[in-house]
Formats: C-alpha cells, sequence, structure tokens
C-alpha cells in the first residue's frame, strides 16, 4: 500500500479575512473489482487551496502505485495511476483531507493573465446566436447582474430521466417550459442522449442545450452565462466541486458547479442555480458565495496526461479507461463529517 501525506495551505486574501467559516473533514472514495484483465487508467482530481479555501492533512490511501499529475491549462492537481495487465485485487483509492472553506465575494485577480478565460470550449460557444441575445436585451458588459437575472428566468433547474411522478424532477417541471418544448421532451432527449452518446442533455454543461431546451443543472445555468458572458469579451471562469450539507456529516450525492466573471482586477462570484433554487437568496449569490461547499477544480477543456480522447468537459468524478475504453465499471462515494 502507498500512503500520502501532505498538505496543501496560502494565505487568504484580504476580501475573506473576516468571512463567515466553515471546517469540516471530506472523504473521496474509489473501488474497483478485480475482475478484469484489462490495462487500466484512473485520473481523479484532487482539491487545492485557493483564496477562499485551505485543504490540509491530505491523506492518499491507495493499494496501488501512482503519481500526482497537474494539468497545465489551469494547474489543476489530479491522482494518476495505470494498471498494465490483470487486477488480481479490488483496487481501493481513498482521499481524507480537512477543509476550511469561507464565504466568498470578490476576489482579487493578482495581476494573472485573463484572457483564456474569453476563450470558447467545445460546449460554451461564444458568439453567434448569443451575439444575438445581448443585442435583443441590450446586455452591456457593466451590468453583468442583467445577464444573471435573465439565466435565471431563462432556466429551470430539472434533470428528469422518467415521465414518472416519482422522479421529483419531472413531478416539479411545468408541463409546458417553453415554445415547442414540454418535460416529456426534456426527458426524450436525455433518452436519446444514453442511446446515441450524445451531449444535448442537461448535465453536460452544453450552452446550446441550455439555450434550446431551457431545463439543466449547474452545469447548464453556469455555462449558458459563461457564453453571454465571453460573448461580451468579460472573461468568465467554470469551478467544480461538491456542496456540502447543513448537517454535521453524512453523505453526498454528486457534484455542484459555479462561476465568477472578472471585472476592474476582480474575479465576481455568481451562483444561479442555487439562486433558482432559492430565489430569496438571488442578491447573495450575485456576488457571493456561502461556506457550503468544496472546490475541487476549475476550467473546462482539461488536457489529461495520457489520456487520449479528447480535452475533458469538466473534472470531478474519477475517469476510469480499461484497454482504452472510458468506464464506469467502478464504485465511488462521497461524504463529509463536520469539526471544530
Amino acid at each position: 500500500m502507498r500512503f500520502l501525506l501532505f498538505s496543501i495551505a496560502i494565505a487568504f486574501l484580504g476580501s475573506c479575512n473576516k468571512a463567515p467559516e466553515r471546517n469540516f473533514e471530506f472523504d473521496y472514495k474509489v473501488s474497483l473489482k478485480a475482475d478484469t484483465i484489462k490495462n487500466t487508467k484512473i485520473w481523479i482530481p484532487i482539491p487545492a487551496s485557493n483564496a477562499a479555501q485551505e485543504i490540509n492533512n491530505l491523506n492518499i490511501q491507495s493499494n496501488i502505485d501512482y503519481e500526482i499529475k497537474k494539468e497545465e491549462k489551469f494547474g489543476n492537481t489530479y491522482y494518476f495511476t495505470n494498471i498494465k495487465g490483470e487486477r488480481t485485487k479490488a483496487s481501493h483509492i481513498h482521499f481524507h483531507f480537512t477543509v476550511h472553506r469561507k464565504q466568498r465575494n470578490t476576489i482579487a485577480a493578482s495581476g494573472k493573465d485573463v484572457t483564456k478565460y474569453l476563450l470558447a470550449n467545445r460546449l460554451v460557444p461564444v458568439g453567434g446566436r448569443f451575439d444575438s441575445i445581448i443585442k435583443t436585451n441590450s446586455f452591456r458588459p457593466d451590468n453583468m447582474r442583467a445577464i444573471y437575472d435573465f439565466v435565471q428566468s431563462e432556466m429551470q433547474y430539472g434533470k428528469p430521466k422518467t415521465k414518472d411522478q416519482k422522479d421529483h424532477y419531472y413531478a416539479s417541471l411545468p408541463e409546458i417550459i417553453k415554445k415547442n418544448i414540454t418535460k416529456d421532451s426534456v426527458v426524450n432527449l436525455y433518452e436519446r442522449s444514453k442511446l446515441l452518446h450524445s451531449e444535448f442533455t442537461f448535465g453536460n454543461g452544453n450552452s446550446n442545450y441550455a439555450c434550446d431546451i431551457s431545463v439543466g443543472n449547474c452545469t447548464d445555468f453556469h455555462s449558458y452565462f459563461m457564453s453571454l458572458a465571453r460573448s461580451m469579451k468579460v472573461p468568465a471562469r467554470f469551478h467544480i466541486g461538491f456542496s456540502i450539507p447543513t448537517e454535521k456529516k453524512g453523505k453526498i450525492g454528486g457534484y455542484h458547479c459555479w462561476a465568477d466573471y472578472y471585472s476592474k482586477d476582480q474575479w465576481i462570484p455568481i451562483d444561479i442555480s442555487e439562486a433558482d433554487k432559492s430565489p430569496e437568496k438571488s442578491d447573495f449569490y450575485f456576488g457571493n458565495l456561502d461556506f457550503n461547499r468544496v472546490e475541487f477544480t476549475h476550467g473546462r477543456d482539461l488536457k489529461l496526461e495520457d489520456y487520449h480522447h479528447g480535452l475533458v468537459n469538466f473534472f470531478i468524478y474519477p475517469i476510469v479507461e480499461e484497454d482504452g475504453v472510458v468506464t464506469n465499471n467502478y464504485s465511488k462515494t462521497f461524504s463529509y463529517r463536520e469539526i471544530n
């Protein structure tokens, strides 16, 4: 068994010094059965400290050899292993670390080049139809709140996978979303995407999908915002991690993402999907992020070493490859516990 213990911490910038804060432990576990003779590669994101969070006591337990890598474009850190030949034992990977998270407002840009956050991503196009939306609504770079409000009003949070009232997301959506779009058609698109391996469904951060269909999760909300912002020459970034429930401990079902945009040498955060779920907090989530979260990576279209399937759309869950084919042949769990 290989064991790694290290700590990553940076000083908070002045804007965070007196902000509300939270401390918790986080566990990220991945398991693979010993049921293949195929060569296996695994990539897993590792969180880092930044101006809103300190990551300490990172403890990686793995019964397979691995390396710690850093992707070049955004500086995200990740675990990588290449298992050649038969796995005779089940493989277990466990990240345990502590998080000191502060409520975040604006953060100084520290003189870094922000022009890369003006460029289009594969699923976050710039210009074209988004220029038309900007012109129609008279949006201006000096009033980003109008973009935030527009996306919130246009989008509805939902991930319906079946036409069944037991599906919470299906049941909560109106029958008609907008002209030519019903909640049944949203499910139809989801089912079609599974058959055809299409990314034109919720959960992929596809700005064109968000614009056309108006139903999605946090990736779709914030991709839509980024396409509009970048089309106005306003740099905008994508962040992804996990929301932490308010209870003292528990399991976490899935990821959460948010964005920020650049103005006057500062990054200003937004969380439109949380504002959509809690409209009374709309003012707060324009310019602020609560402390009930942990960030793992930022950026879109990441290039990971020895990954030959193109750029990674966004990076939060493990990527597992067997004989060159990406697979879901693994299990993952996420949990947290409050600490003083």
